[in-house]
């Protein structure tokens, strides 16, 4: 069992762990402001670099080096020597000179390059795809993580986006230099950067893994335990494998040097084929729905990723795209989890979810407004000064707000769910279901499960008046104190309340949404009205079949126990008289004719003992009785009778273990009589449900002739318990009988012997 100490420990975990991540994702900024840089890039993987030296990859504008630029040694230094000791060395200081060997264009030349101050600004702005990446996944995995912080999904959410920010703090925003490779520690900030990257991918799996919801925990722990420590090992080993039989030392740092790889290339199918293997086997339609807006996004994401940066770069050395626009494709993943979870309510947390995006899109359009605002008057009207600006520009924006809200929240729900508050389109998409929906008391159950998801209301329930008091008929969600009832009416008379809970205290509904919620409560009356009549009619039925059926054992004990024995001795006191007049005389013939009518009483009495309740069954129970029947009729020539049936049944009242035996006899009989059959096997499921199937390999049914008296016979027998019944042609030839009989919760003071 899952240790319940550690679940309560869960959330504080993983939440230390993520601002643990967020804490080395400041250090690694400041770490690399102070440390000055010469103004390039360089990459360390296959393809980054040559037998000769470091090649450029790309240069902020301010070197004399150039993009394509082969670098051989810095000040002196060989960098393929220096490379052989490790990378990094002595520390540099900004202002410094240093003379640079390079060849270009297969000229050698020397130059010299400054080194300046790191513009940690500059590359927070150039890197702009993965700052807005972040943000997106950030904000997503901390709405949900706030709302459910026991949810495994949340745990996995928000410690993949504290690895994310720590891995562009260290290597996304502040690439590798040339420098870096021959001095300085920033080679040990940017290594740390991709083993950081390689978690990350790791969480990716680990939230795979943990969407939409766990069955397993241990499991999973395991699972995830192997995700991470497998990212690290699949490098350990690639590494040790490079220092081993590399001879080359750019060689060997092209694959020890970025510990990322092994994951880069293996994780995104393990995402995909995890998200996939779920999708496949899911058998819950709300499941499926729910992973396809994450499946479609990540693999998306990962494809775009391998396709157009990882894979071309490994063959040519760089990517058609610039690595800074890499994170772009990874956007739609949290717009996806917003998205499943507001349509299809996934983690149910779906209001905390579009309050989120409310407000971020609100502080994003704020923002701008306030800077376009006073950039309009700056250059419109000089002479106001910056003071006025600003007050002018957050004077329009505060009169602005309330509408803008109201807007962006209008926008949003129309983007993520339709028109949730038009009354015609919710009782359309209501009744479109309902038709779909066989029985009223399924229907109710629709009913609040549309409302809910229509409205995002986090509880609906239906109520009916019985008997007095009220009972809960239908509900969806979580009920809550902050609870509005309407009534439910029908031919006007009360019959219940629609019950609804707001979505938070300071959050009214609509003008729409009560129109919408007073015509859902028209037509819920009439449905409430014949789910009650419905439910009141099965309930008589139930109480009628089981007074019968306690009806008859009685009376079969009345037979068994008095009318039986008084014949048995009333015949034997008859034989006793003829015996004592004699055989000849004129009234011992008398006497003969009366023990013959009590023996065909007798018999007649067994008959009818036995039509009320079959004695092998009240004596053996339903499994024996079953198995005992199927002795009996299993001589027949030619036909081999299987029989597989729980060790021991669940109790069951008198009326359903007469039904399965029954229909199980009944179907046997037809087999042996008209089915032509060599094989049959009868088998018996109880778990809520008894469920019963007998089938043959025979001729099979006539689907020309009308059903006979034994199949209308056996299908009244499970209708009449309020269970299903079918005849159907065999796969393969032959016939198969199944019926579905409820089994009750418990049978309080009721020991029934037939469950043996």
């Amino acid at each position: 069992m899952f240790n319940s100490g550690a679940a309560r420990r869960a959330p504080l975990l993983f939440l230390l762990l993520t601002l643990g991540f967020l804490g080395v994702g400041v250090a690694g900024v400041i770490w690399r402001a102070e440390t000055p840089g010469d103004g390039t890039t360089v990459n360390v993987v296959s393809g980054a670099v040559s037998r000769e030296g470091a090649v450029v990859r790309d240069t902020d504008g301010t070197t004399p080096l150039r993009t394509g630029d082969i670098v051989l040694a810095i000040d002196g230094q060989n960098i393929r020597d220096a490379l052989i000791g490790g990378p990094g060395g002595k520390p540099v200081h900004g202002g410094e000179v240093l003379r640079y060997d390079i060849v270009r264009d297969g000229a050698a030349l020397s130059l010299d390059v400054p080194l300046r101050q790191f513009s940690v600004g500059g590359n927070l702005v150039k890197g702009w795809p993965s700052l807005l990446v972040n943000i997106a996944l950030l904000g997503t995995a901390s709405a949900i993580f706030v709302a459910r912080p026991r949810d495994p999904a949340a745990h996995a959410g928000i410690l993949a986006s504290g690895i994310g920010v720590a891995t562009v703090a260290w290597s996304g925003y502040f690439q590798l230099e040339v420098i870096d490779l021959v001095a300085g520690d920033q080679f040990w900030r940017w290594y740390g950067g991709q083993a950081m990257f390689a978690l990350l991918w790791a969480g990716m799996v680990h939230f795979a893994l943990a969407y939409p919801e766990v069955t397993d925990r241990r499991r999973h722990h395991r699972l995830v335990a192997a995700a991470y420590a497998g990212s690290l090992l699949s490098y350990a080993v690639l590494a040790a494998f490079a220092g081993l039989f590399g001879e080359d030392p750019f060689e060997r740092l092209s694959i020890m040097g970025s510990p990322a790889i092994p994951s880069l290339y293996l994780y995104p199918f393990i995402v995909l084929l995890i998200l996939v293997t779920k999708y496949v086997r899911g058998e819950d339609p709300l499941l499926r729905r729910r992973l396809r807006w994450l499946a479609a996004s990540l693999s998306g994401a990962a494809a775009l990723y391998l396709g157009i940066w990882i894979i071309p770069t490994a063959v040519t050395g760089s990517p058609p795209v610039p690595m800074e626009y890499h994170t772009l494709v990874f956007l739609p993943v949290p717009i996806a989890v917003a998205m499943a979870i507001l349509r299809h309510r996934a983690l149910n947390i779906d209001v905390v979810i579009s309050r989120s995006l409310v407000y971020a899109t609100l502080t994003v359009l704020l923002a701008g407004g306030y800077i376009g605002v006073v950039g309009a008057l700056s250059a419109v009207f000089p002479p106001l000064g910056g003071m006025w600006q600003q007050a002018i520009a957050a004077a329009a924006l505060a009169l602005a707000v309330q509408p803008l809200r109201a807007w962006v929240q209008r926008m949003i729900n129309v983007r993520l769910f339709g028109e949730p508050t038009d009354p015609y389109r919710v009782v359309s998409s209501l009744a479109a279901r309902l038709e779909e929906i066989d029985t009223p008391t399924e229907q109710l159950t629709a009913m609040v499960e549309t409302i809910g998801a229509a409205l995002r209301l986090p509880y609906v329930a239906i109520e009916l008046d019985r008997d007095g008091g009220t009972e809960e008929a239908a509900a969806y969600g979580t009920p809550t104190a902050l609870s509005h009832r309407l009534p439910l009416t029908f031919q006007g008379e009360s019959i219940g309340r629609l019950v609804i809970a707001r979505r938070s205290p300071r959050e009214t509904l609509s003008r729409k949404e009560r129109a919408v919620l007073a015509e859902v409560a028209r037509h819920a009356g009439t449905v409430a009205h014949t789910a009650r009549l419905t439910t009141d009619l099965l309930r008589s039925r139930d109480r009628l079949v089981s007074a019968r059926e306690e009806e008859r054992r009685q009376l079969l004990r009345e037979l068994h126990d008095g009318v039986g024995p008084t014949l048995a001795a009333i015949t034997l006191g008859l034989h006793a008289s003829r015996r004592a007049i004699g055989e000849s005389a004129p009234s011992a013939m008398l006497l003969a004719k009366l023990q013959d009518a009590l023996n065909g009483a007798s018999t007649e009495v067994r008959r009818l003992a036995h039509g009320l309740r079959p004695p092998a069954l009240e004596k053996l129970g339903l499994r024996a009785a079953i198995e005992d029947y199927i002795g009996t009729i299993g001589h027949a020539p030619g036909l081999t009778i299987s029989y597989d049936a729980p060790e021991e049944l669940p109790a069951m009242p008198p009326a359903v273990d007469v039904a399965a035996y029954r229909i199980v006899c009944e179907s046997l009989t037809n087999v042996t009589r008209h089915a032509k059959a060599s094989t049959c096997a009868v088998v018996l499921k109880a778990v809520t449900e008894l469920e019963i199937e007998v089938s043959d390999d025979g001729i099979g049914l006539d689907e020309h002739s009308a059903p006979g008296f034994g199949l209308a016979s056996m299908r009244e027998r499970a209708t009449e318990l309020g269970g299903r019944f079918r005849a159907a042609p065999r796969p393969g030839g032959g016939t198969t009988v199944s019926a579905t009989l409820p089994l009750p919760a418990e049978l309080p003071g009721h020991a029934v012997e037939g469950a043996r």
